[in-house]
């Protein structure tokens, strides 16, 4: 997964590419979990007011469990039913620094959202200080997901 983010200036999330490790909490399933089917829109809003899209594409890879996927990418991530909300979990994601530089393995995802209001949160960690802010340093922006 590529992804364009300035932590110093809290930019927002631009295209991202291929896919990298995924980290997913276990969880019981649900005979009945809500479904998310389909291509979906989603919205990341920064602090600052600054937004970007992403297509989702979202196919089932068993109860309470939703492959994701961006168009012309194979599958990111797995979202799983946990405890009412969907969770997203995105290790080792390549981050594209202010200045153009590619860092792989820079970044981590931790989303979550409400499966019937599709609003949640993003929080991004860096995983490395190469784009100029220290490993560890986190932003937790807003997401909002809506059916194309």
């Amino acid at each position: 997964m590529k992804v364009a983010r300035s932590f110093a200036a809290a930019a927002a999330f631009a295209a991202l590419g291929v896919g990298a490790g995924v980290g997913v909490g276990a969880a019981a399933p649900a005979s009945s979990a809500p479904e998310m089917r389909g291509h979906y829109i989603e919205t990341e809003t920064a602090d600052n007011g600054r937004s970007a899209t992403d297509d989702w594409y979202f196919t089932p890879c068993g109860d309470g469990c939703e492959s994701v996927a961006r168009k012309g990418v194979k599958a990111f991530g797995q979202a799983h039913l946990v405890g009412g909300q969907w969770v997203l979990d995105i290790t080792n994601e390549t981050a594209m620094c202010p200045d153009g530089k590619e860092v792989p393995n820079a970044l981590s995802a931790h989303y979550t959202w409400d499966p019937n209001t599709l609003a949640g949160t993003v929080q991004t960690t860096a995983n490395t200080a190469e784009c100029g802010d220290p490993a560890g340093y986190q932003v937790t922006d807003k997401i909002q997901l809506r059916p194309a």
